[in-house]
């Protein structure tokens, strides 16, 4: 058990956590309660699945969070070049859900994490909606995302294979910039990711050949769709959110945070009320 191992099990309070094997890669898993009505939360780059730890302890319903390869107490990936793209990543997250009979869930992905979902939904893969918050659709190349993300110094680590502790922690402020101290934990998680995983999704975004067009999933989907922006968030261009073209967006508008780039660590209980509802609404 690594050192980030035994620091996560004190956010564990509930539930239960075990690893899958998937592809050579050791997947580790955080879950709370069975059924139909499962929400799948997505971390974002160089986080883990104990930031969504507010959701586990005080939302009731079934929920299951992964660590990505490369991140939390999951392994590295076998296959690098593969597995840590976008579609790579929604891969295994589809497969790990099949293993787990889990079927027909809710996706709720932050940053990263709803690009990934937005990929999955792309795919045709068996969501019953998604809500992403930190994830202006965009891309794949690079134009897209040039306009959808601001050029902020903490950000410079998002794609780059190694990283100073100084420029870890800068990163790491910004990221939960309404958290005064931000939990070791987290820190931790961010210096403990694969540089490499970072670099090679950076890489593969960059040459725009991996991944559906975002735009264009969103503005087709059909099913339900919810949106959330942290009005603090240095990370996102809200002019650039603003002119996404959404088919079936939850309550016809995006939702707005009084928060940075981590609304559901910042503020837990508008997060999880905004969620619960939305979960409402798509499973009626």
């Amino acid at each position: 058990m690594s050192s980030l191992e035994k620091y996560s099990q004190a956010w564990q309070s509930v539930g239960e956590t075990g690893t899958l094997k998937l592809d050579g890669v050791k997947l580790a898993w955080w879950r709370k309660g069975e059924g139909a009505q499962t929400l799948v939360l997505i971390h974002g780059n160089s986080a883990c699945k104990e930031v969504f730890h507010n959701q586990f302890n005080q939302l009731d319903m079934p929920m299951i969070a992964f660590d990505l390869p490369g991140h939390g107490s999951s392994s590295d990936a076998a296959q690098p070049e593969s597995q840590y793209t976008i579609p790579g990543y929604a891969l295994l997250i589809k497969r790990a859900l099949q293993a787990m009979e889990i079927t027909n869930p809710l996706v709720y992905g932050w940053s990263l994490g709803g690009h990934i979902g937005i990929e999955m939904a792309g795919r045709g893969f068996d969501l019953a909606g998604l809500a992403i918050s930190g994830t202006p659709p965009c891309g794949p190349g690079m134009e897209e995302v040039m306009q959808a993300f601001m050029p902020v110094e903490a950000g410079a680590i998002t794609t780059a294979a190694e990283a100073t502790d100084e420029q870890i922690d800068l990163y790491v402020r910004a990221v939960y910039g309404g958290l005064d101290p931000v939990p070791e934990l987290f820190t931790r998680a961010a210096r403990r990711t694969d540089g490499i995983a970072r670099a090679t999704m950076g890489m593969a975004i960059a040459m725009g050949e991996q991944g559906c067009h975002q735009r264009t999933v969103v503005a087709g989907w059909d099913k339900p769709m919810a949106c959330g922006h942290g009005e603090q968030d240095e990370f996102i261009n809200r002019e650039y959110l603003d002119t996404v073209v959404w088919r079936n967006l939850d309550e016809g508008k995006i939702r707005t945070f009084r928060t940075g780039h981590a609304p559901f660590v910042e503020d837990p209980v508008a997060f999880n009320d905004w969620i619960s509802g939305f979960a409402s609404r798509v499973y009626g």
